[in-house]
């Protein structure tokens, strides 16, 4: 499956800006999944589930790259769809206690909930 083997966007901003970031990640041939942690550095939860959904994701082949930057969701939606990354995936603390994350097709401009338990398996299905 190939793509980038950039994991944490905030580690690499910090050292690039980006432009440089898309010129990569489309010379390795970008990313298939964004997952979008919203304040893991204040929710351990979220954190513990967005590297569980990566750790299944990186193993089945894919190439996944982690937002964990400690910014507003627009912006962090703005550089998703910079980047051209087809599937997105919030993970939010809330989201989590009702069992659920939010899927995007940014082709499509689709918005689903999708049971927690049942996303690798909705992900590799459209992928």
């Amino acid at each position: 499956m190939g793509g980038c083997a950039l994991r944490y966007l905030s580690m690499y901003l910090s050292q690039t800006n980006i432009q440089e970031l898309r010129t990569q990640v489309e010379e390795q041939g970008g990313f298939q999944i964004a997952l979008v942690p919203m304040q893991p550095e204040t929710f351990l939860n979220v954190k513990i589930a967005t590297d569980a959904l990566y750790k299944k994701l990186k193993e089945a082949g894919f190439s996944v790259l982690v937002d964990d930057r400690n910014k507003k969701p627009k912006n962090k939606f703005e550089v998703i769809e910079f980047l051209k990354i087809q599937h997105r995936v919030v993970i939010s603390s809330r989201s989590i206690s009702a069992g659920v994350y939010e899927y995007k097709n940014l082709g499509t401009d689709y918005f689903e909930k999708v049971a927690e338990s049942e996303m690798f398996d909705f992900l590799t299905a459209r992928l």
